[in-house]
């Protein structure tokens, strides 16, 4: 899970997912993919919404609502604490560090999707088996069928 380390007030040096304040002429999504780039250099171009997040008292500098985005990659990729961020790490979510602001329920959220992630492959991989086996029986029939057409072939050369 990547995370950055605050370099700001409130919860300066403590560690948090990525992300800001959006621009006026972006959209959510659009702004989690430009924080993203800004505070750990990482540039992506797709993320999947997992939640939104609207606490009263979640931000002690205001009124804050998040609306929190998910990249899968495939292994961690080199990141540097950019802009507002100090760093830029890599954690595992079985070790995290203490998290800024309401980040654990954030976190909850990752672990739930990551979950049907997960079961979503492996039902597909269980479909692709299913099919691969299905494809064999095919190909086996096939080859017999083809195996009869010759035996009737070769009869019918054989009786001329």
């Amino acid at each position: 899970m990547l995370l950055i380390q605050r370099g700001n007030p409130p919860f300066k040096g403590a560690w948090a997912f990525p992300g800001g304040f959006m621009d006026m002429d972006e959209t959510t999504e659009q702004c989690a993919i430009r924080e993203l780039e800004e505070e750990t250099g990482l540039r992506l171009s797709n993320v999947h919404q997992i939640g939104a997040y609207s606490k009263v008292d979640r931000d002690p500098r205001g009124r804050t609502i998040t609306v929190a985005y998910l990249a899968i990659i495939d292994e961690p990729i080199a990141v540097t604490g950019q802009d507002d961020a100090v760093k830029a790490e890599w954690w595992s979510l079985s070790d995290l560090p203490h998290l800024a602001f309401d980040h654990y329920d954030i976190k909850d959220a990752i672990r739930v999707y990551a979950q049907a992630v997960e079961e979503n492959e492996k039902k597909q991989h269980d479909r692709f088996k299913e099919q691969k086996e299905r494809m064999h029986e095919l190909s086996k029939q096939i080859r017999e069928q083809c195996a009869h057409v010759q035996d009737l072939c070769s009869n019918f050369t054989k009786k001329q």
